[in-house]
């Protein structure tokens, strides 16, 4: 008899992410995390699977390696901070990171260098030279030619100082605290001589970076004041020692770049159709004309992807270029594909059709990817012939010894001219004719995706004796632009979806307890959970995470408020007021009779802990039961990649 998934079950998962391939193609290395429940914290390490023998092995155990990359067929190099004099350096407040090198053919991993700035990830160029983006404080005061005592004095004061200079918009990120004339700067490290240079303005952030053959392709703007969305495209001559604007800052929201032969080829869009979350076509421009042509019109989500989960971890490429072909990743429906893009005629093929696939690499060919695919756990695969193959079996255990739930496809048609999409998770112990409780509960974004991957959380549900159903309603991404476009209309045409799919699921599925339906959500899912709250008393108890109440306050308190909340609804506070009102949960509060839980992070600078105190004291002060569980350090992702006891912890709040 296999085991019931319960709260503490995705201690024992194992997270696989960011593969790189060796230069012959050899070897595939990956990183893998795990909880550490005593540490409270995840644990990170350096995988290796052997194309030739299959073999899969943990390469560095003291679990602190984040990003790595090949030097040449057996050597790896990867940012760690391991030695005593490092750690005690970046504890005094010097911004400093250590590299490694680690042979795969045996012995432990050797400090190679030391930067003196604070970045994680280095980008070969050509030759020895190395880009690397780290963080750079324009505040910090400057110590340099200072003896020893008195630059630890200063270093310390200033990270001891208690208070924030807040000068710009944004002022916080979420998951990275306050970032007022904080910039992510482009450096370049020569490794022979040892010297770095900085290549950018100290106001100038940059946002992504892609190199080779002594060039490097970036994007990022300098501001001062307010930050924008729209970046410009730089290009650096390692030979020429020198900078130059391929596309001016202010245009285009670019959304994916790289480097073929004489032309930059970015993913953009000016959003003027749609909003910030218009979907981008790809186009190139020539380096020396700085000709700009339209290479590809593509409708949906790519260079990432949307479909979401609760169980995974980490990063790694979701765009790589091999030879004249383009690979990059694109939400089709509720998966995440691989798609192909000849980069000299435009012509594009879908590599893949089936799973929801994170991160990508390929060598001449050889192409691996990190995927879900049958109700099955992250795990290492290489496309062939179409087909996903896998190479791992990291996560075969869960499906061995532990009940998973199959998600059911399930179509309802509503008045809306799109049918909604969506999946029902039967109870684990399901006997026909029986009555359940159920859930319905609803992905963040809104431009997310609910695929019919693994997810904890429904999972430990449908294990503890619930139905569990999920959809896809207007404003999701999957089926275009025109389909994810709820712009001005937060709160209706989404409301009618859900409230339409649950009739569908209720009428095909008899056995679930009307009178004992639940719903749940987070982020936008959260915001949806408020509005349904206050405008129907179906639902027998409510669970709103991480939500929006009140778009106003929402605006001006956080990391994305600023255009996030006018690009939804339609007008700044400034512009309609009634407007915005008129779209937040927070107006209907007086109405809601549904018992509600509320789960925030307290240092969610995404959307900060305001929004649920104001719905939790609405509804208190109109006599509805609430209760609000704020988590201490925790941030927008608490649900995802918290610490593992906090995590753990919100289950339990949810299952009682």
């Amino acid at each position: 008899m296999k085991k019931s998934i319960t709260c503490e079950s995705f201690l024992d998962y194992q997270f696989v992410s960011d593969p790189r391939i060796s230069p012959d193609g050899k070897h595939t290395a990956f990183i893998v995390k795990k909880a550490d429940i005593k540490a409270n914290t995840y644990q990170s390490s350096l995988y290796l699977f052997s194309h030739e023998t299959n073999e899969t092995k943990q390469m560095t155990s003291l679990g602190s390696v984040n990003s790595f990359i090949w030097e040449d067929n057996q050597t790896i190099l990867f940012a760690s901070v391991r030695s005593d004099k490092v750690k005690e350096a970046i504890k005094s407040g010097e911004e400093i990171m250590s590299f490694h090198t680690l042979d795969i053919t045996g012995g432990e991993a050797k400090e190679s260098f030391i930067l003196p700035v604070k970045g994680t990830s280095l980008i070969p160029v050509g030759g020895d030279n190395y880009a690397v983006i780290a963080s750079f404080d324009n505040e910090r005061p400057d110590v340099e030619g200072l003896d020893e005592s008195e630059k630890k004095k200063r270093l310390l004061e200033y990270k001891n100082r208690g208070y924030e200079h807040i000068r710009e918009v944004p002022f916080t990120v979420n998951g990275g605290g306050y970032i007022s004339r904080i910039r992510n700067r482009l450096y370049l490290y020569n490794r022979k001589t040892g010297k770095i240079e900085a290549l950018t303005d100290p106001m100038f952030n940059v946002a992504g970076v892609k190199a080779e053959q002594g060039r490097i392709l970036y994007i990022g703007q300098k501001f001062e004041d307010v930050k924008s969305l729209k970046n410009g495209v730089y290009l650096y001559d390692t030979a020429a020692k020198k900078s130059s604007c391929l596309l001016e800052p202010g245009r285009y929201l670019i959304k994916g770049f790289d480097l073929y032969q004489d032309k930059a080829v970015l993913n953009l869009t000016d959003g003027e159709s749609y909003g910030n979350g218009q979907n981008g076509d790809f186009y190139t421009i020539d380096i020396q004309t700085k000709e700009q042509k339209l290479l590809l019109s593509h409708e949906h989500h790519c260079v990432g992807n949307t479909v979401t989960t609760d169980v995974k971890l980490g990063g790694g490429q979701t765009m790589k270029k091999d030879g004249k072909y383009l690979y990059f990743t694109s939400t089709v429906d509720m998966d995440c594909v691989i798609e192909r893009l000849d980069m000299e005629s435009g012509e594009c093929l879908r590599i893949t059709d089936k799973g929801s696939v994170d991160f990508l690499d390929v060598k001449d060919g050889k192409l691996v990817c990190t995927a879900f695919t049958e109700s099955r756990l992250e795990e290492l695969y290489e496309c062939k012939d179409g087909k996903l193959c896998q190479l791992t079996h990291l996560n075969d255990f869960v499906q061995d010894e532990y009940d998973v739930c199959t998600p059911e496809y399930i179509e309802v048609k509503g008045n809306a001219p799109w049918e909604i999409q969506g999946y029902v998770l039967k109870p684990a112990d399901y006997v026909p004719g029986k009555k359940y409780p159920g859930i319905l509960a609803m992905h963040g974004g809104p431009r997310l995706t609910y695929g019919p991957v693994f997810m904890h959380q429904m999972q430990m549900f449908a294990n503890a004796g619930y139905f569990v159903f999920f959809c896809n309603p207007r404003g999701s991404e999957g089926r275009g632009n025109e389909f994810g476009d709820i712009r001005r209309r937060f709160g209706e045409i989404d409301y009618q979806d859900f409230m339409e799919f649950t009739d569908g699921v209720l009428k095909k599925y008899p056995d679930i307890d009307a009178g004992r339906i639940g719903v749940e959500g987070g982020s936008y899912g959260g915001f949806m959970t408020n509005w349904i709250i206050g405008h129907t008393d179906r639902f027998a108890a409510a669970c709103s995470q991480r939500s929006i109440a009140n778009w106003t306050s929402m605006e001006g308190s956080t990391d994305i408020g600023y255009y996030f909340c006018k690009g939804q609804t339609g007008a700044s506070h400034m512009e309609d007021h009634e407007l915005q009102w008129k779209q937040s949960p927070l107006a209907s509060a007086d109405k809601c009779t549904t018992p509600t839980l509320f789960i925030h992070g307290e240092k969610d600078y995404r959307c900060y802990m305001g929004e649920a105190f104001q719905m939790f004291a609405a509804l208190k002060l109109h006599g509805c039961d609430a209760k609000l569980c704020l988590f201490e350090g925790e941030n927008h992702e608490l649900s995802r990649s918290g610490r593992p006891k906090q995590r753990l912890k919100r289950l339990e709040e949810m299952k009682a």
